[in-house]
């Protein structure tokens, strides 16, 4: 019996929106890539400083920072063997 897998399910709804959303914005991209790149470094910046003040005001984390690093590592390995269980 062939059971149908979510996650492919929602990797097609998610690509079928990314489609025609691209219809709409190709133009606007191709007519102001620097403000967009602009935007999309500082959304990066910003999430990265703002999980970084997040962090530092657990005190469990600024006390042994080698535990926020040992998640980090372990969150990266649950990814990558994901990664290669689902190919």
């Amino acid at each position: 019996m062939n059971t149908p897998d979510p996650i492919e399910h929602i990797e097609k709804v998610v690509k079928n929106i990314h489609d025609k959303a691209g219809g709409f914005t190709e133009p606007v991209l191709k007519r102001y890539p620097f403000l967009f790149g602009f935007l999309v470094v500082f959304g990066v910046a910003a999430t990265l400083h703002g999980f970084e003040l997040f962090t530092d005001s657990i005190d469990l984390f600024v006390r042994h920072p080698t535990i926020l690093i040992l998640i980090g590592a372990l969150a990266l390995t649950i990814t990558g063997k994901l990664y290669q269980n689902l190919k």
